[in-house]
This record gives C-alpha cells, sequence and structure tokens, in this order.
C-alpha cells in the first residue's frame, strides 16, 4: 500500500488536530535513518491543484490500508466525510476502520449492537448496522491545548493506541520500540560525543555535557516506560482485568521508586481496583476441592418446593443449539426459604425466585429477572449457574467468557431499579472461551470457574488444548463493606478488620447514615473521620484536599475525568448519602436501608488492601512471560 492510513476529518472542527496526529504517526518510533515512520494521507497535505477532486481523495483511499475517521458533528454532517466512509465500507474492510472521537457523543446500545442513533452525534449514519461488535474508538476531546505534539504526555499516550494499530504491534511493543529507537538514537549522539571529547581542550566540558544528557535521557527512558506501564495497564482492562490491576500497581510503584509523578499511576490503579471487574486468585492457590458436587432437585431435597420449580423448568424450551437451561437451588433448612435460579434455554433473562414458608403454590413466591449489562445475544447465553450454600450470592457463566457474582438479597430488596452492587463483580480473563462450568467452594469462600481452551484450526474447527480453572474469592470486595452488625464496637465490615461508629448518640437511624462517623480498624486505631454526609446530587462537591469531586455519576479527578461509577437512578433518592473522609484519603457511600460501602483514595491504603491475603486471598501476579511482554524488569 502507498499509505498506512488516510485520515478523514472536518476542516471546521478539526484544523489543528489532524496535520497534529499526522505529524506525530509519521514522527513516532520513527527508525533513525528513516523520513517517517508512517506514510499518511491528508488531504491539505497530499492534494494538489485538480480539476477531479474527488478523483485525487478516492486513489487516496484506495491505496491506503487503515481509515482514520476524526469523529465529531461537523464530520457527521460533512459530505466529503459521508462520500469517503461509504466508499471505504464498499471498498475495504471494517475491521481496518478506526475511531478518533474530537467532539460530540458516541453511544452505543448493546441491545441493537449499533449505534444508539438518538444519542450519538458524531458518526454518520451510514456507518448504522455496519459494526457487529462495539467498535473501540480513542477519545480526543479533552485534547484541545495548542501543544498537540509528542511533547505532551496525554496527547502521546493516546496516539500510541492508534500507532499501535497502524504498527500492528500491541502497545507495549510500540511504545518499546519508541523507546529502543530512542536509546539508538542517544547511542549515536553518545558516540558524536566521544569523538569530540577526544579534543584535548573541550575533554573535561564535553564529558560533563555527555553525563548530563546521559541522565536527561534515563530520566525521559524512565517517564517513557511509566507510560507504558499505564497504557497497558488501560489496555488490559477489559481483555483481562487481574494483568490490568498489577500493571497499575507496578506503574504506581516504578513512579514512586524513580521520583516520578504519580497522579496518573494513582488514577488508573483507583480506576482497575473499582471497576466492577473480579480479580482471579493464583494458580497454584490450593483450596480443599476443585470439584464441588451439586445435588440438583433431589426429590427428598426438594420437598414442598417440588411442584413449582418442575412446573418453572418445564415452561422454558431449550435451545436449538445449547439445550435445555442451567438451574440450582439452596434451601434453609431451618426455615424452608428457598432460593431457586434459572437461565440459559430461550429464557431472555435469568430468573431468581425466593419460595416462602411451607407453601405448594406460588402465591407466597418472589421472582426477579436479573439484568446485566454486558450479557446480551447468543454471547450471553449462560451456561451454568451456582448459588452459595448460605443462598446470599449467585453466580452465572456465560458464552462471552464472563461470569456475573450478584447479590440475590439485593435483588429482591429492590425490584424496580438497577443497582450497580447487585453485581458484585464481572470475573474475567484473557480467554475468549465460554465458561462451561462453575460453582462455589463448600465454605462459599471461593467460586470455580472452569472453560475448555481451545485451538483454532480452520472456520469450522477447534481443537481442545485442555481444560483452564480459575478461583476467585467471593467476599470481601475491594470496598470496604460496612452491615448492620450491633456489636459493641458498631457496626463492623464483612471481613471483621474494620468497623464504623456514630459520634452522636441516640440518632433515628435515618440520620446514623448522613452523621459524622469515624472508621477503626479491629484495634480500635482511628483509621478515618468522616462529616456529616450529604444527599446524592448532580452538583459536584470535592474532597478537602481539592484531588477529587463526586456527584451523583461518581467521583472524578480534578480534570473531571471519571474514576469510579455510581449509579445515576440514585439522583432522586433521599435514603442514600456521600462524604470524603475529613483527610480525602477515602470516600463513603451510605445507604438508609443498605450497607455503607467506603472507597480507600489513597494509593498506599489500595495496595495494602488488594496484598492482604487475610481479606483478599491470594490475588495473581505477573508471570515471567507478562514481565518480559510488558517490559517490566
Amino acid at each position: 500500500m502507498k499509505y498506512n492510513a488516510f485520515i478523514s476529518y472536518s476542516h471546521g472542527q478539526d484544523f489543528k488536530l489532524a496535520p497534529s496526529l499526522e505529524t506525530a504517526l509519521e514522527k513516532f518510533a520513527k527508525p533513525t535513518f528513516k523520513r517517517k515512520a508512517l506514510n499518511i494521507f491528508r488531504d491539505s497535505n497530499d492534494l494538489s491543484i485538480s480539476p477531479d477532486l474527488w478523483g485525487k481523495i478516492e486513489d487516496g483511499l484506495n491505496t491506503s490500508e487503515y481509515f482514520i475517521f476524526l469523529a465529531s458533528p461537523l464530520a457527521a454532517q460533512s459530505h466529503y466525510c459521508k462520500k469517503e466512509v461509504t466508499h471505504w465500507i464498499e471498498t475495504k474492510s471494517i475491521s481496518k476502520f478506526l475511531i478518533v472521537l474530537t467532539d460530540g457523543e458516541l453511544i452505543w446500545d448493546q441491545a441493537k449492537s449499533d449505534f444508539d442513533w438518538s444519542k450519538t452525534t458524531a458518526v454518520p449514519k451510514n456507518l448504522s448496522g455496519v459494526f457487529k461488535n462495539e467498535p473501540l474508538y480513542v477519545d480526543f476531546r479533552e485534547n484541545n491545548s495548542e501543544n498537540l505534539t509528542l511533547d505532551n504526555p496525554d496527547f502521546k499516550n493516546k496516539l500510541v493506541l492508534i500507532a499501535a494499530t497502524l504498527h500492528k504491534k500491541t502497545v507495549g511493543d510500540m511504545v518499546g520500540e519508541a523507546v529502543k529507537q530512542h536509546k539508538r538514537t542517544m547511542r549515536i549522539r553518545n558516540a558524536a560525543i566521544g569523538i569530540l571529547s577526544a579534543l584535548l581542550v573541550a575533554a573535561i566540558l564535553l564529558s560533563i555535557y555527555a553525563t548530563k544528557q546521559k541522565n536527561i535521557a534515563k530520566f525521559e527512558t524512565k517517564k517513557a516506560l511509566l507510560s507504558t506501564y499505564i497504557a497497558s495497564s488501560q489496555a488490559q482492562l477489559n481483555e483481562d482485568p487481574t494483568k490490568s490491576l498489577r500493571l497499575a500497581e507496578y506503574a504506581y510503584r516504578y513512579a514512586n521508586k524513580n521520583s516520578l509523578p504519580t497522579k496518573k499511576a494513582t488514577e488508573q490503579l483507583i480506576k482497575v481496583v473499582y471497576s466492577g471487574y473480579g480479580f482471579y486468585q493464583e494458580p497454584n492457590l490450593k483450596i480443599s476441592s476443585l470439584n464441588v458436587k451439586k445435588e440438583h432437585y433431589n426429590e427428598e431435597i426438594i420437598g414442598v418446593f417440588k411442584q413449582n420449580i418442575h412446573e418453572i423448568i418445564n415452561e422454558v424450551p431449550s435451545h436449538e443449539y445449547l439445550g435445555a437451561p442451567s438451574t440450582d437451588i439452596v434451601i434453609n433448612p431451618l426455615t424452608n426459604e428457598t432460593k431457586f435460579l434459572i437461565a440459559g434455554g430461550k429464557l431472555e433473562f435469568p430468573e431468581l425466585y425466593n419460595f416462602t414458608n411451607n407453601t405448594n403454590t406460588f402465591k407466597n413466591q418472589q421472582s426477579v429477572k436479573v439484568k446485566l449489562e454486558g450479557f446480551s445475544g447468543f454471547t450471553g447465553y449462560f451456561l451454568d449457574v451456582a448459588i452459595s450454600s448460605d443462598g446470599l450470592y449467585s453466580v452465572l457463566s456465560a458464552a462471552n467468557s464472563k461470569t456475573a457474582l450478584i447479590d440475590n438479597n439485593a435483588f429482591f430488596n429492590d425490584l424496580n431499579n438497577s443497582n450497580i452492587f447487585k453485581t458484585r463483580a464481572i470475573l474475567k480473563t484473557s480467554s475468549r472461551d465460554a465458561i462451561f462450568d462453575v460453582d462455589f467452594t463448600e465454605n462459599n469462600n471461593y467460586i470455580i470457574t472452569k472453560n475448555l481452551e481451545l485451538i483454532w484450526i480452520n472456520s469450522e474447527q477447534n481443537k481442545v488444548k485442555g481444560t483452564k480453572v480459575n478461583i476467585w474469592k467471593t467476599t470481601p470486595f475491594p470496598y470496604i463493606e460496612i452491615f448492620n452488625s450491633n456489636s459493641k464496637q458498631g457496626n463492623s465490615s464483612i471481613s471483621g478488620v474494620h468497623y464504623i461508629t456514630t459520634l452522636e448518640n441516640d440518632l433515628e437511624d435515618y440520620f446514623k447514615f448522613h452523621n459524622a462517623q469515624t472508621l477503626k480498624n479491629q484495634d480500635s486505631i482511628l483509621v478515618a473521620e468522616f462529616p456529616n454526609a450529604i444527599g446524592i446530587s448532580p452538583k459536584s462537591s470535592s474532597s478537602s484536599n481539592g484531588d477529587y469531586l463526586v456527584n451523583y455519576q461518581g467521583v472524578f479527578n480534578k480534570e473531571n475525568e471519571l474514576l469510579i461509577t455510581l449509579s445515576s437512578y440514585f439522583i432522586d433518592n433521599s435514603g442514600v448519602a456521600y462524604c470524603f473522609s475529613k483527610d480525602g484519603k477515602f470516600f463513603k457511600l451510605s445507604y438508609l436501608d443498605g450497607p455503607e460501602r467506603i472507597f480507600a483514595l489513597d494509593p498506599t491504603i489500595i495496595l495494602n488492601r488488594i496484598n492482604d491475603t487475610k481479606i483478599m486471598g491470594s490475588i495473581a501476579t505477573l508471570n515471567s512471560d507478562d514481565k518480559k511482554r510488558f517490559l517490566i524488569e
């Protein structure tokens, strides 16, 4: 191909960004003796005066390998931009269509597998139905500064995502190549300095100069490596959240050790830890059994619920390809209260049932549909389900290689609203193969997921390499969860390590969660002090140190970048309140009729928690292959 990429953009919107993007892509990781790293087509730079303007553009499209669309409302309405998009769709692969969002909105509708055209303003409607899955895009909307060069770390961190695709390399390899080319240039420069230093008069001065340059080069290399670790963590978040967590941890420790700014690494660590993903345990973790035997529909155990459950199962037709639905049941032997979960078959959503005491009818039965974001269509088909023996949690494993851990009681206590904390965690690894088996260990401390490791042979055949087993800690979670325990010390956390007390006595329940509180550890040592909380609101409030902001959408940094997502419907719920601790190291979210959740914002506290094996188990670390891949020493 004559060109590596064709840039399509609106001159009215991106007259600064487009040429800056072209220049940066051509310079990034450029070999020392080569004029350009890439050859980019951009109309203002590659078109001469011609009576056949479209013909020239068409030739540029036909001889380009990738299409980079600078998405904005003006580009979406541009005659030439729409014409260029149409030509690419008709003649080229959509897999090589890259989106760079510069203005407007780009909203994906998971249910329709298409853009939500009622909200999307940044791309033309001739892209409707073109993408089978949500396309990844690079968000340049915040890059409006005058410094649109590789000297700008924010601009460079986003540019490397595009460059890696054009060079057909991973982000880590791409930045590593840039670092390698930089080192090669420095070696040439140092060689020249060495020759000049042979001159007697300038020997000492040149030696000092070379030393300074070497220190600068080392510092710049360290900055580049830090950017690499953060970018790699960002790229891994949707691929393998556990690796993303360890990369974010390494980025923070690396920055701290080398006296580099830690802000970006800290914020990436917060994003990953509170992303809603679970983190799998070390592969050599020893637990009592990897094969917990389930007892489904034992006539003696089912007892009075036999007729009800069989009727529910019989009402769900089998799936044409994947067969009968998956089910599990747990019965409290003291109260006869029963949790029953059914998913799969031709059921649109999994359904969770709660049978009350001693009934043979449906009159005293509750059921709720389990609607989970990211689980839809064929890939969201649930292949197996399991309920913990205490009835508190359920896990649902899907064909999309993900498992959802849900809080059963949260669904029944609030049937009408979607709550981010009902889905306790999405359990995901880098495997792309379906999870076919899932269960809790006997004591409910761990979850076990299994998937076949497949080797692709051709479009119609795969070879089974083996079975991949992953182990996950059921509780507690990355945040500290306080529940109503009414102990002498106060309300305790799930792990029993922390407890919280209200400073004022004799308060009604409604006010306890809204008034000033103290968080202490089990040795009664003060961990944090919280002022009076405020009701959740669209108006932002800030932490005492000014580092963080919060409103009903979530917790943000000073640049208004979202770090922790909250449920937006809370805006109308007066029973929910939040506040930062007095020192700004914690954020607390309180529920009138439920728990309190405390999120550490201090990186040292976060790292201490995720590496505390008594609380979080043994979260997997990076192996030697990972360290080599991500340029970790």
